[in-house]
């Protein structure tokens, strides 16, 4: 990560980025640094690789934090929003990106594996969402971004349970304003 060289337009800002470990979350937290926004890096089972983002960041100079939390159970997103607005400040812009995949025919998806693709892809937009929104407002200041799969639009081999998930994923925020 070259922070040296890029444009600062996020000094002062806070990030908060979920399924932020790997993949596209943690290319989108490294962006979000290197623009200077301090960053907390939100995983559920992945602590290595949080570490590891957050190590980057850090390493020329940014600040981040990893943030251990389930985004579908409300109580452990309380206390991740908590821990960041403890740590880094009030988060200013939200990047919802966490999701998980179940490439299952439609036949062989199971209640358990709906419910759980929907609380990863859908209700954790809505809780992380409403956790964060008192300090956007009072801020007057706020971005919230929803991540997805092109899988959302096109469809693909990653089964209906995740589709479904994902389309919806982008209509909670749409109608937020201050």
């Amino acid at each position: 990560m070259n922070m040296a060289n890029s444009s600062k337009v996020l000094i002062g800002k806070v990030a908060l980025v979920t399924g932020g470990s790997r993949g596209l979350g943690r290319a989108v937290a490294m962006a979000l640094a290197e623009a200077g926004a301090q960053v907390a890096v939100n995983y559920r089972t992945r602590v290595a690789e949080a570490e590891a983002g957050c190590a980057e960041i850090k390493s020329p100079g940014g600040k981040a934090i990893s943030v251990h939390a389930d985004v579908s159970i409300a109580a452990q997103v309380a206390a991740m929003v908590k821990q960041v607005e403890q740590q880094l400040g009030p988060v200013a812009i939200l990047v919802n990106n966490a999701g998980i995949a179940r490439p299952q025919p439609v036949d062989q998806i199971t209640e358990q594996d709906w419910d759980e693709v929907m609380a990863v892809n859908l209700k954790s937009v809505f809780l992380v969402t409403q956790a964060v929104l008192p300090g956007m407002r009072a801020a007057k200041w706020g971005r919230i971004i929803n991540l997805s799969s092109v899988t959302a639009q096109t469809g693909g081999v990653v089964g209906p349970v995740f589709l479904n998930g994902i389309e919806f994923a982008h209509q909670p925020t749409a109608g937020v304003r201050s």
